[in-house]
Formats: structure tokens, C-alpha cells, sequence
């Protein structure tokens, strides 16, 4: 799949891999996203240079219907300095041309298997792809499956762990946040000839761990992912080291992300107070996608405390927002999706998401008299309005946490593990119904006439030889409602 700049068996610890990408007109396979999956769906790709393109579609294989595809310039996106490395300054990192390709398909019935091919044109040039399929949501009432997973990021083993999900064949993938490390480096994206892979890292980049589909692998080309931003999701991420960073607004953005996966954030604002969250129905449940995480480049009890973007305070247009979509929703079963802890074991987790206040006698320090926004704001709301479960990242473990009839969830050991076991408990004394942290892991869940059903998957056999790979680790049960 790949070639490498080898020099002799006995160097190649010592030479960096440089990635050649695929050949022809595009950088990726076909992607998808919606906010009405029983209606419609955006076929998303692409391309190396501005080109037309067309998605042939119907509901036998022989298709039959077409949707022309609108053509974005996607900006931001560098290939490295040099194959040695990336520049840490993004702007000394030639910029990489890269364009997008977005088809929506309308009018689609409930329930239905549609199949799909993208066909690619530059000039006389002509690329069709692989035909694919999908299934759109069904009416309310019907059966469904679903996976959460989270933090990507170029981890150990995410190509594997990926493939794995990609056997079960789920309808759809609920993402809650850090896709990869730092979104401008398009090498962390798709392959590019001369760019710069780190490695260890040069076979897992996000769309290639994420479009697999040799042997009966289903990814995203097959289903829609519903997606939260992450911390790692700001274009630059000298926010997370730099004071001077953190500090200024104009430095934050999250252009990169939010046009990859245009047809979710149409309003494509990508600053400070940018609307980064939405909803959509899938058959019986609802789904809302929140923008929670937040930084620090020093001690969170140091002045100016944790950066907190994307507001989350009482009066918060964020906050506002999700009390009318809970509360006008009438959905049997209500899931929310976000990157930030909700509940966590940990030094990050014990320090509250709110405003810092400089401390009077010690103008270094800060506290955090507003007290928790997510346990205090937002953790009364998902009670209020009969949220079943919220799902989210970060630490990269699995947890799971029951408070009030809500299943807080981390099922995101997808790579590598943040989490000492001494870790201290959530500072609410709250803890986990389960945790297990010595191998990767995901869930599945069920919605079906008896009601939701979530298993936590062991996705790994780890050098420990706990368990093995599709071992039911965690359940949980959500009785119909009625």
C-alpha cells in the first residue's frame, strides 16, 4: 500500500517514512454525514485538484439515479517543510491544495439500502470508485445498531482496532472528538508523496484506518459518523502549549475540522463562539452533538487557569440551545455526544470546567468559584429532559458512570491508555459502575423493541493476556419507553 524511503535493512530505525499517496485524481474515499439520515445523505471525498464529480445511486446495484457533486476549496491543510519533518511554525509548511467533492442525495426513503459510486473528472480525465452502500434510519419503531468510539489520533494500533468495529456492520458511528493530532498536517489525514509520517505512524492515518474495506470491513464509506470536535480538533495546537496562544482568541479555530465535515456545521463558523453543535434522529433515538473541552498551557490552578472555549456557563448560547433541543424532542431514547469527561478519575477531572477567578491574596493562582458547568449545568439538563446516555473521550479508557438514570460513558481506549491506577475519584465522590483499562475497546449498542442494549467491547489482547478480543465486558439496559 505503501512505499518507503529505505536506504538498507540495517537503517531503517533511522530513516522516517515518507508516504506515497494513492494514485490518480483523489486523496480519499467516499465519506458521509447528515443531519436527516432517514432522507438523505452527503457523499463527501477528496481530491487533489478542483474537479467535478457525480455519485451515481439507487436502491439495487445497478443504481440508475445521479446527483451532481458541489466542489469546495478545503484550506488550511500543509504537507511538511521537509521529508525529514513538519515545521513547528504552521506557516513555514508549504500549503497542500485539497478540495472536496460533496454529493447529497435526497428524497430517500426510511429504512432503505442504497447503493452508491463516485466518479471523479479533471478534463478527459475520468475516475469512478468502488460501489458502496448504506442504509438510511429507519421509521420510529424499527430495530438499529450503533458504535461509539473516540481519539483516533494516529494511536497504536487504531488501524486494528478500527477493522475489528468495521466487522460487526453498524448502521452508524457516534465520534466523540480527537480524530488526529494536529489538523493542519495533512500527513496525519491521507498520504502524500514527500510528506513527512512519523514513525510508527505511517500506517494509520485517518481516513486509511477509517476506510478500510478488504475482507467484509465496513467503515465510513458504509455508514454516516455523527461527530463532536475534540481538544485536538483546533487548527493550531500551540493553544495547548503557549501562553500567548491560549490567551488570544484569534488564535483558535476550528476551520479544519468543521469543513471536512461541512454538511454537519453549515453556518462553517469557525472561531470563538462559532456554533459547533447540532441534532439529528436516528429511528427512535435523538442524538445531540455538543462542543465541550478545554486547555490549559500550565497548572490548571496557575493564573489564568483552564482555557474554556465554546461556553458552557447557564447563559451560554451553547447551553440555551441544548435545553430547547432536549426539551422539544419527543424521541424515545436521547444520546448525547461529546468529547470533555463528563465524569472522570484523574488531575483534569477534578478541576472544574468554569470560570477561573484570580485569587485576592495570590494573584498566580486561581479557583473556581462558579463551581463544575458540567456536573452543575449541564448534568441537571440530561436528567431534566430524559438524556439515557452521554458518550465522550479524552482519557483515552473505558468508564463507565450511572448517575440519575444517565450513563455517562468513555468507551475510548482506542490506542494507548492515559489513566494511573491510582488515579484519584471525580471530585462529585461518584464512582465508576466499571472501569478496564489494560486493553482497547468500544461499544455497540442495540435499539430495538425491547428497548437500547450497550455492550462494551474488549477490542485488543494486550501483553497482560486479560480477557480476549469481542469479549463482552460491560452491559447496560434502557427499557422501552413508553
Amino acid at each position: 500500500m505503501r512505499k518507503f524511503l529505505f536506504t538498507c535493512l540495517l537503517c531503517t530505525l533511522c530513516v522516517p517514512a515518507v508516504a506515497e499517496e494513492r494514485p490518480g485524481l483523489t486523496y480519499t474515499d467516499p465519506y458521509m454525514v447528515t443531519l436527516n439520515p432517514a432522507n438523505e445523505m452527503n457523499i463527501i471525498w477528496l481530491t487533489k485538484e478542483p474537479c467535478e464529480g457525480v455519485v451515481e445511486y439507487g436502491t439495487t446495484p445497478d443504481m440508475g439515479s445521479f446527483a451532481k457533486a458541489v466542489g469546495y476549496e478545503l484550506k488550511g491543510m500543509r504537507t511538511s517543510a521537509t521529508p525529514e519533518g513538519y515545521d513547528p511554525v504552521p506557516e513555514k509548511n508549504p500549503e497542500l491544495p485539497v478540495y472536496q467533492l460533496i454529493a447529497k442525495l435526497g428524497n430517500l426513503k426510511p429504512g432503505t439500502v442504497v447503493y452508491y459510486k463516485a466518479t471523479t473528472k479533471k478534463g478527459d480525465k475520468s475516475e469512478s470508485g468502488k460501489r458502496f452502500f448504506f442504509k438510511t434510519a429507519p421509521e420510529k419503531g424499527k430495530d438499529f445498531d450503533f458504535a461509539l468510539v473516540s481519539d483516533m489520533q494516529l494511536k497504536v494500533k487504531t488501524k486494528e482496532t478500527l477493522y475489528f468495529l468495521g466487522m460487526q456492520h453498524k448502521d452508524f458511528i457516534l465520534f466523540a472528538g480527537d480524530l488526529a493530532n494536529t489538523p493542519w498536517k495533512a500527513g496525519e489525514w491521507f498520504d502524500v508523496t514527500g510528506c513527512y509520517q512519523a514513525p510508527g505512524e505511517d500506517d494509520r492515518t485517518f481516513f486509511e484506518a477509517f476506510q478500510q474495506d478488504d475482507s467484509n470491513c465496513q467503515l465510513m464509506q458504509y455508514m454516516p459518523v455523527f461527530y463532536c470536535a475534540g481538544n485536538h480538533e483546533v487548527d493550531d495546537q500551540r493553544v495547548s502549549t503557549e501562553k500567548a496562544f491560549a490567551t488570544d482568541d484569534s488564535k483558535w479555530s476550528w476551520s479544519i475540522y468543521m469543513q471536512l465535515f461541512r454538511p454537519l456545521y453549515p453556518e462553517q463558523e469557525y472561531g470563538v463562539g462559532g456554533r459547533r453543535w447540532y441534532s439529528a434522529n436516528y429511528g427512535d433515538l435523538h442524538i445531540t452533538s455538543i462542543n465541550v473541552h478545554r486547555w490549559q498551557a500550565w497548572d490548571g490552578f496557575e493564573a489564568p487557569g483552564w482555557i474554556t472555549k465554546d461556553d458552557i456557563s447557564p447563559a451560554s448560547k451553547q447551553v440555551k440551545w441544548l435545553k430547547e433541543d432536549l426539551e422539544k424532542s419527543d424521541a424515545k431514547y436521547k444520546w448525547v455526544l461529546m468529547h470533555w469527561h463528563m465524569l472522570n478519575r484523574g488531575e483534569d477531572g477534578y478541576t472544574h470546567v468554569s470560570d477561573p477567578v484570580i485569587d485576592k491574596k495570590d494573584p498566580t493562582k486561581v479557583a473556581y468559584p462558579a463551581g463544575d458547568y458540567c456536573y452543575d449545568v449541564l448534568r441537571p439538563l440530561f436528567e431534566q429532559y430524559g438524556v439515557n446516555a452521554v458518550n465522550y473521550g479524552h482519557s483515552h479508557v473505558y468508564e463507565r458512570y450511572l448517575v440519575n438514570g444517565v450513563n455517562y460513558i468513555e468507551a475510548a481506549s482506542i490506542g494507548n491508555n492515559y489513566r494511573g491506577t491510582n488515579d484519584p475519584y471525580h471530585f462529585s465522590g461518584v464512582q465508576p459502575v466499571i472501569e478496564a483499562n489494560d486493553f482497547r475497546t468500544f461499544m455497540l449498542v442495540h435499539v430495538g423493541k425491547n428497548g437500547m442494549t450497550a455492550a462494551g467491547m474488549q477490542a485488543s489482547l494486550e501483553d497482560n493476556k486479560i480477557g480476549y478480543i469481542g469479549r463482552v465486558i460491560d452491559t447496560f439496559t434502557v427499557a422501552e419507553a413508553k
